[in-house]
């Protein structure tokens, strides 16, 4: 009886610890607007960190051949499109870009979304730019925001990127 006991405990908890596993491997995988799979246990090719659903949300590039790359935030998106040569990639094969829409977490095409730059948006690695899909919002958070300017896609450059404060030099 005991060792009956014991088997179905042992079994109890295997299912349990399955179930979890199973849980929280579909929990790292997101569905984009293009049925893409977004993987946000994967690191970002930018900052290296971990993509994660933060408080500024993930971004993706999905290349032809079903690639998809994760970002942390679109910042980085950025960053990775617009030093293609940098990452050895090629921004011809690139078929859609998705960013989180800045307040309501869903995915939008990047490709015609509104970005305001410059503001006092931060992320974890500094400055960060807020994507919208109406460009009322864009203005708005602009204003709210003391945001340079609302920009497309095709408009944002490394700079808008940059950090507008003096960084310190650390002493060796």
């Amino acid at each position: 009886m005991l060792a009956q006991t014991k088997r179905i405990f042992f079994l109890c908890c295997t299912a349990i610890i399955l179930a979890w596993f199973h849980t929280t491997a579909m929990a790292a995988v997101v569905d984009l607007p293009d049925g893409s799979k977004l993987d946000l246990s994967a690191p970002c090719p930018v900052c290296t960190m971990k993509v994660e659903t933060s408080s500024l949300g993930p971004a993706a590039v999905v290349f032809t051949d079903g690639k998809v790359v994760g970002f942390d935030t679109a910042g980085d998106l950025f960053r990775y499109v617009l030093e293609a040569d940098k990452h050895t990639v090629d921004a011809k094969n690139i078929k859609n870009v998705f960013i989180t829409e800045y307040g309501t977490k869903n995915f939008v095409d990047g490709k015609k979304a509104f970005f305001v730059v410059g503001s006092d948006l931060q992320g974890s690695m500094g400055p960060e730019i807020a994507g919208f899909s109406k460009k009322e919002d864009a203005e708005s958070f602009k204003t709210e925001h003391k945001g340079k300017s609302v920009v497309s896609y095709s408009q944002i450059t490394l700079e808008d990127l940059k950090s507008k404060k003096k960084m310190l030099k650390m002493q060796h």
